[in-house]
């Protein structure tokens, strides 16, 4: 899986990111939406109620970004919420979560936004976002927003 790492793509021209903590929601926003961190920072406060140096809920991102929802001219066109993959077992198929790595082959085209259990990064043709410097290819997917 190729990896951009976002915090090295957006933090140079921001005052708020060298002091923010718990921010992968704005570096997933900023990313996702084509806008710059101090913008992502304000859209986040206003739209999720993050308070400075704080994480944001799931479902208040869930709430935030509901299908529909259009910021910078981009718009959540879906919400996947546990995005499944089948399995054929001795015969049956059975549905699993999805993990990063199956989303990705999945997911080759368009832009997602992904929140995984405690973190959120970005899917952008096929290239993940990430504020982290490396996120496990094996983590479930929890919620997907496909951004166009």
């Amino acid at each position: 899986m190729t990896t951009i790492n976002s915090k090295a793509l957006l933090s140079d021209d921001s005052f708020k990111a060298p002091v923010e903590t718990n921010d992968c929601v704005i570096y997933a926003i900023a990313t996702a939406f084509d806008l710059d961190y101090d913008s992502a920072h304000k859209e986040v406060s206003n739209r999720m109620n993050r308070k400075p140096l704080s994480g944001v809920r799931r479902s208040d991102i869930i709430k935030a970004l509901a299908e529909g929802t259009t910021i910078n001219t981009k718009t959540v066109t879906e919400v996947i919420k546990s995005p499944q993959k089948m399995y054929k077992v001795y015969g049956n198929f059975i549905p699993r979560k999805n993990r990063l790595s199956t989303f990705v082959k999945q997911n080759g085209q368009g832009t997602f936004l992904l929140i995984l259990r405690g973190h959120a990064i970005t899917l952008k043709e096929g290239v993940i976002m990430n504020n982290k410097r490396e996120t496990k290819p094996g983590v479930i997917v929890e919620v997907a927003f496909r951004i166009e």
